[in-house]
């Protein structure tokens, strides 16, 4: 147990920079094969500097995935958390996720805005599968941006098929609406700020931020490894595109990710 908690440490602190999915998606106890389920990978991410960069840049991130049969989660992907449902076609608990950091130095373009440290957001997650394809997802996090007082709330709907016993694919449509201490400290613009950056002060509303879907292929290759890849496409709302520093409307993501399960 000790040289678990070691490597889970020890991997979390390599992806400070990288950030929890938007909604909570774990594996039905009675799925799970042990007491404790674990796996460890690697993703490459090719993904824009910033939200509204119209720059991109490859990542690379450990992953990990640990899972209890008692509910208890502790991911790269889903964050640390505590599901409460013992019903397959429920999900609901609450979580710590990760919200990453947006950093100046990542792009002239972010020269004079300053930092947006990485937060860490209590939240909670509610999912229901309406059937073995079809999923209803929610989230809300709060704790991100410059005050650490950004408010996140998720709604999407999941579609999961099977292709054979190796191969299944899985699309994703999901809104987020987020507070005005959100939209101000990624998208705002202060006086201060302004003068700084030359850009003309803006300050945004709360509200819808995008509406976004994605795509993914999973490969179970054998017992132990699988292969994931995945795209994603958002679409920002008027309130972020009216931003001096948003320059790409529509943002696409790729990804490939391997993993090893124990």
């Amino acid at each position: 147990m000790k040289k678990l908690l070691s490597i889970l440490l020890l991997v979390s602190s390599c992806v400070a920079q990288a950030q929890t999915s938007e909604f909570v998606q774990t594996i039905p106890e009675y799925y799970l094969p042990k007491e404790i389920n674990f796996s460890l990978g690697g993703v490459v991410l090719f993904k824009p500097r910033y939200f509204g960069s119209d720059d991109r840049q490859a990542k690379v991130y450990p992953l990990f995935d640990a899972q209890w049969k008692n509910g208890a989660f502790f991911s790269s992907v889903n964050g640390l958390g505590y599901n409460f449902s013992k019903d397959p076609a429920l999900q609901y608990g609450v979580r710590l996720s990760l919200e990453a950091a947006r950093d100046e130095s990542s792009s002239p373009k972010l020269q004079g805005l300053g930092d947006v440290d990485t937060a860490i957001e209590p939240g909670a997650f509610l999912n229901y599968n309406l059937n073995q394809n079809y999923s209803l997802l929610s989230s809300i996090r709060y704790g991100s941006g410059v005050g650490h007082n950004g408010l996140q709330t998720s709604v999407g709907a999941r579609f999961t098929t099977a292709i054979n016993e190796q191969h299944r694919i899985t699309a994703t449509l999901r809104a987020n609406w987020v507070n005005g201490s959100y939209m101000q400290s990624y998208f705002g613009v202060t006086e201060q700020q302004s003068m700084a950056s030359g850009y003309s002060p803006y300050t945004p509303s709360s509200g819808l931020i995008d509406i976004k879907l994605s795509t993914s292929w999973h490969w179970t290759i054998d017992a132990n490894w699988s292969l994931t890849t995945g795209a994603s496409v958002s679409r920002f709302s008027s309130d972020v595109t009216k931003s001096p520093f948003v320059f790409e409307k529509t943002p696409i993501s790729i990804y490939s990710a391997a993993s090893y399960r124990f």
